[in-house]
Formats: C-alpha cells, structure tokens, sequence
C-alpha cells in the first residue's frame, strides 16, 4: 500500500474554495470517480486508465510491469463504485465512495485526473493507504 498524506489533505482543506462554482467543480469531481470504477465493472481497464493523471499511469506501469489496461484490473479496487461527498481544495479533490474508502483527484489542463484510489484512512491526521499512486 502506498501513503498520501493526510496532513497535506488537512492543509488544503484550509484552502477551500467558497466561490461561486465549487458545486460544478465538485460535480465534474464525482463524475470522474463514477466514470472510473463503472469501467472497473465493466473490466474496462482502457476506459479507467483514461481517467487517471499522467502521473498515476506511468507508476502503475512501471510497478506492475504491464499496460495500464491490463494492470490495473488486478487492483482490487472497488468496482461500480458511487462517489459521496466530493470536496474541492483548490486544484485536488477528495471523493468518497458510499462502498468505503476515497479516491483523490488532481486538476489538470484537460479536467480532472484519479491521482490516487482505493484509499483507507489508518487513524485521525494520518496518511491513507492508497492500493493506486502516482
């Protein structure tokens, strides 16, 4: 398992946006977690890899050794998933799923990427453990 840090999460939070337009950010968010783990049930890899940064592809590659389309099939990372309480802090998000467990979004040029998923908290202000990094 690999770790984010959750006290890096604790300062975004700080930095919230409250402007108009978090909603649709929010929105667009929880659309990329429901896009990725509906292609996880449909063992889509293609399509999840498509919803993954640059970043996290290239990790995933190289650790497992195989195309992302093929590797991340053997995650485990939770299929058909639903997004819950998706949270903007500036250019990352964090979206819960109603299965348990977060997944962790970066914004890029091109819209939001999966930058870490299938992410447990392991105690208050402690890193999660992450099954997918970049």
């Amino acid at each position: 398992m690999i770790r984010i840090a959750a006290l890096a999460l604790t300062g975004l939070a700080a930095l919230a946006l409250t402007a108009c337009g978090t909603g649709e950010r929010e929105r667009d968010a929880a659309g990329v977690v429901e896009r990725f783990h509906a292609a996880l049930e449909r063992d889509d890899g293609a399509g999840a890899c498509e919803e993954l940064g640059e970043e996290t592809r290239s990790e995933l590659e190289s650790k497992e050794e195989r195309p992302c389309e093929e590797a991340i099939l053997t995650l485990g990372l939770p299929k058909g998933a639903r997004p819950v309480n998706p949270r903007v802090y500036e250019t990352s998000a964090a979206v819960d799923l109603a299965e348990g467990g977060t997944d962790f979004l970066d914004e890029e040029s091109q819209g939001w990427t999966i930058s870490a998923a299938g992410c447990e908290p392991t105690a208050p202000e402690q890193p999660y453990d992450c099954e997918l990094k970049g």
